[in-house]
């Protein structure tokens, strides 16, 4: 499964309930305020960041995409959560 994280790393209630649902080998891919989360969460299978126009990306070791990519991972791999 896919996952796009955009919830801020002090929500304490999306975490929890995104913990639930998360399994190995799935890929998350962070936006928004997700993007500082990138750096707290222990990945279970790959991750990305997705590019913004607006937003500047924090350094991370994790490989960007764009919204296209992101699009290509959804036709690959699945179903696709979104959390917020």
């Amino acid at each position: 499964m896919l996952h796009l994280l955009g919830f801020s790393p002090d929500d304490d209630n999306t975490r929890q309930r995104f913990s639930a649902l998360y399994a190995r080998g799935d890929i998350c891919v962070f936006t928004d305020a997700g993007l500082l989360l990138a750096s707290q969460l222990e990945l279970k299978g790959d991750g990305y960041l997705l590019t913004h126009s607006s937003l500047q990306l924090p350094d991370s070791a994790l490989p960007v995409i764009d919204h296209a990519g992101l699009i290509a991972l959804i036709a690959e791999h699945g179903p696709c959560t979104s959390w917020y």
